[in-house]
């Protein structure tokens, strides 16, 4: 069998760091993307460390998927660009 991961579950910081919860974090790195997210991704420091907050940007339904804008890289070339399926 093959180890290889066939996601990822990366979130950047800033031009500096990036959080790689591929294989540990919290069920928040299941979020998924949407071009019209029911929430936001803030960082924010709090007692010296940078943390991922999600706010609700409106009413969520029970049983509704949380997801946010992932801000995909903008491409001019569309063989680079990462397709969105929203």
């Amino acid at each position: 069998g093959s180890n290889e991961v066939a996601s990822s579950y990366f979130f950047r910081l800033d031009n500096e760091f990036v959080v790689d919860a591929t294989y540990k974090g919290n069920l928040a790195r299941f979020i998924n993307h949407s071009c019209d997210p029911a929430c936001v991704a803030r960082i924010m420091t709090i007692d010296g460390a940078k943390r991922i907050l999600f706010y609700a940007r409106r009413d969520i339904r029970k049983g509704e998927e949380i997801t946010y804008d992932y801000k995909f890289p903008h491409e001019n070339d569309p063989t680079k660009k990462i397709k969105c399926f929203c």
